[in-house]
């Protein structure tokens, strides 16, 4: 085995909201879930990300979690994600892997190869476990300094509230050389004579090249009459729409502490998301044998749907920036609401089916807000719903235009993970605050529209 694969590394213009944390799945049980997930390409076995995956059981979860996993790992950034194997359940992983106790990890590296390409440590404590993770992450990067002032380089903690930490501090005209990791983010601060130091530029380390050119970030004009930081402008970059100008302002200066607020947000809901995902369902009653059933949506229920869909406002949906169990910052959601009579006559076309699949529990409507339209690239990642009050739920889908099957995840009482479909007039039932559930694989299509129904059991 080998975690040894050649890449070379990048940098990307830092946008405004574009912020987000680390997935982290329960339950993989198969080379396949890793690819269905889209982990991992399904024809050649490369993985599309980094991968870590831990190794676990029933009987020393509390030890794995000890090590910081995977809570500590939640602000490694887009490309990192990671899994956890239960050993004491029928699973192919550690075969694989020819892992047979608690508490080993395995590494793949993004565009490394699942079967070949990997490294596993037996961690004995926190310290360990780190330091092994972020030797393979580890990188040296290239800075030219071909601006005509003195640059100074500092590294920012985007998931924690520590100031930024003073990396290497680069002369004009000289090249130096940064030990950093993928998915740092690092902020470039101008010195000239007489002047106070203005941070001018912001990156985060991605993938493609280890050279790193100044000028590169400027526009042609700027470039060419860039005798003041104030004075550059920001390079467009077709990749990364609405890219603004960071270059000498003090609200662009502004702009890079409500990022980072927003960070501190997303890092404390990313981990509450994880710990909720652990805890709830072993807190929760289990009304059926399996947490969820794919049936039909009633006729009535559906029409009322469909007639709302076609004649409603659709407005941009509000997310709160915290929010990251969505990707609402890149591919915003639309809604049609609803009115009152219409959610009372879906609550009422939906409670008898539910109560009779539920096993003839009392239902109480507590949740119908309207259709959700998901737009293209949008993703979900895997969680429970609210613990009081969304126990008996139903997915509706209403429309959809999509180039592939998009998947719902759903991980049974039994915690076997299962791959989801859905047509227009289908419905999932499902227990919302016991299974964790999701979309975690980017929407390739132009909209998926759903509305969604939720009963507390009285």
């Amino acid at each position: 085995m080998s975690a040894q694969v050649t890449t070379r590394w990048a940098v990307m213009l830092l946008l405004p909201l574009a912020l987000q944390a680390v997935n982290h799945f329960k339950d993989l049980n198969r080379l396949e879930d890793l690819e269905l997930l889209g982990l991992v390409q399904k024809d050649t076995g490369v993985a599309e990300k980094h991968l870590l995956l831990g190794f676990s059981s029933s009987a020393c979860e509390q030890s794995v979690r000890g090590l910081g996993f995977p809570s500590e790992y939640s602000v490694l950034g887009e490309h990192v994600e990671t899994g956890e194997v239960m050993l004491d359940r029928n699973t192919e992983l550690p075969g694989v892997y020819n892992i047979s106790s608690c508490n080993e990890y395995v590494y793949v590296p993004r565009g490394g190869r699942t079967r070949e390409d990997y490294d596993v440590i037996k961690a004995v404590d926190k310290l360990q476990l780190h330091n092994w993770l972020f030797t393979h992450l580890a990188l040296t990067m290239e800075v030219i300094n071909d601006l005509p002032f003195d640059v100074s380089i500092k590294w920012e903690d985007t998931g924690r509230s520590q100031a930024p930490q003073d990396l290497i501090s680069i002369p004009r005209g000289r090249t130096s050389s940064i030990n950093t990791f993928e998915t740092h983010h690092l902020r470039f601060v101008s010195h000239q004579p007489g002047s106070e130091p203005r941070q001018f530029l912001r990156v985060r380390v991605d993938g493609s090249t280890n050279t790193l050119r100044l000028s590169d970030f400027l526009t042609e004009e700027a470039n060419q009459q860039c005798l003041n930081p104030q004075d550059c402008g920001a390079k467009t970059v077709t990749t990364l729409p609405n890219v603004n100008n960071q270059h000498g302002s003090t609200d662009d200066v502004q702009l890079v502490e409500e990022d980072m607020n927003i960070w501190r947000g997303r890092d404390v809901e990313n981990k509450g998301r994880v710990v909720r995902n652990e805890v709830q369902p072993k807190t929760k009653p289990r009304y059926t044998a399996l947490g969820f059933k794919k049936t039909r949506i009633p006729d009535a229920v559906y029409q009322v749907l469909l007639n709302r869909y076609h004649s409603g406002e659709h407005i941009l949906e509000p997310w709160p920036k915290s929010d990251c169990h969505t990707n609402f910052f890149e591919a915003p959601s639309t809604m049609v609401y609803l009115s009152d009579a219409e959610k009372a006559d879906i609550f009422s076309g939906m409670m008898p089916n539910l109560s009779k699949w539920a096993g003839g529990v009392k239902l109480h409507p507590t949740s119908c807000y309207g259709i959700r339209i998901y737009h293209n690239g949008s993703w979900l990642r895997e969680h429970v719903d609210t613990g009081d009050t969304h126990i008996i739920s139903a997915i509706m889908n209403v429309d959809q235009d999509v180039e592939e099957d998009w998947l719902l995840t759903f991980i049974d009482h039994n915690d076997n993970r299962h791959f989801v479909t859905l047509e227009p007039g289908d419905a999932l039932y499902y227990e919302s605050a016991s299974g964790l559930h999701g979309r975690p694989i980017p929407l390739k299509g132009k909209l998926f529209a759903n509305a969604f129904v939720h009963f507390k059991v009285v």
